[in-house]
């Protein structure tokens, strides 16, 4: 059968249309594959394998390679006017930054920043982040790895095209890993609401540009 790719309706959809701002963090409900704006059905998945098992594939409005959200994920999007220019890595590292003291508020160790975006524990990355801007906002959409098996992203999807020097050609099993496989046990609910909590902050806050 083949991979066809559906309208992109996920919860934070509203938040890419033009005039609307705001937060939004949510545990997906279900396995769906994300592609990149630039990505494609047939150089970013393993077709047969995404076929075989009916998973459902949309792509969203912002850039970044393909990812795979699953209700062992959470996903999180922050929308923000800003009256100044504001250079796509200078939101990334306002909402990363906010993310990583959350985490480490938490107890979570070896958090780091590799990459144009990512969020990594050791040399592993946990989250993987992308933008788009629309108007005169930011929209800042990624995913956080809480407890999925990182086989199952070797399992869908192909090796990126592009990726960061730090991946250095490791494999998405060898590259990715998850808060619990690291050693934290929290769950959905503390994560979504250290989330929500740091990012309403940080949408009140003053840009700390570089």
């Amino acid at each position: 059968m083949k991979v066809t790719l559906c309208e992109y309706d996920l919860p934070d959809a509203f938040l890419f249309r033009e005039g609307t701002t705001g937060i939004l963090v949510w545990q997906p409900v279900e396995t769906v594959i994300v592609l990149g704006q630039s990505n494609s059905i047939e150089t970013s998945l393993h077709t047969e394998a995404v076929s075989a098992d009916g998973i459902r594939v949309t792509k969203r409005p912002s850039g970044g390679e393909t990812v795979i959200l699953t209700p062992a994920t959470i996903a999180f999007t922050v929308a923000r006017h800003f009256p100044v220019t504001v250079h796509f890595r200078d939101f990334f590292r306002m909402v990363n930054s906010v993310v990583i003291e959350g985490l480490g508020e938490m107890g979570v160790a070896e958090l780091g920043s590799k990459g144009i975006s990512d969020i990594t524990i050791g040399n592993r990355k946990i989250l993987g982040s992308s933008m788009r801007k629309v108007g005169n906002k930011l929209v800042y959409h990624a995913v956080l790895n809480i407890a999925e098996d990182p086989a199952l992203f070797s399992k869908y999807l192909r090796h990126p095209r592009r990726e960061p020097d730090y991946r250095a050609g490791r494999r998405h099993d060898e590259f990715v890993t998850s808060i619990l496989n690291e050693g934290y046990s929290f769950t959905p609910d503390e994560l979504m609401k250290m989330l929500n909590g740091r990012l309403a902050l940080l949408m009140m806050s003053q840009p700390s540009l570089t």
